[in-house]
């Protein structure tokens, strides 16, 4: 799928600042950020479900956290498999 992002300039020059930096593609910076967002969103919906799981079960939420990264692992495994 391919999308045209439309910048204001000061966001654009400050990321093809940082390509430069980088010495990468300003198109891989771009797609950088997107996954760095993507991971971010997918913890904070792992935080939030585990605090979620941790109140209705009475679970500490640390343990809460471990159970559902456990599962969201193996459902990694068999969309891989």
């Amino acid at each position: 799928m391919s999308a045209t992002i439309e910048l204001d300039e000061a966001r654009r020059r400050a990321l093809a600042k940082l390509a430069r930096r980088r010495k990468l593609p300003l198109r891989r910076v771009l797609e950088r950020a997107v996954d760095e967002f993507i991971d971010r969103s997918e913890e904070e919906d792992l935080l939030n479900t585990s605090a979620r799981i941790a109140r209705q079960t009475g679970l500490r939420e640390a343990a809460a956290v471990e159970l559902v990264r456990s599962w969201r692992q193996k459902q990694s495994v068999k969309k891989r498999s």
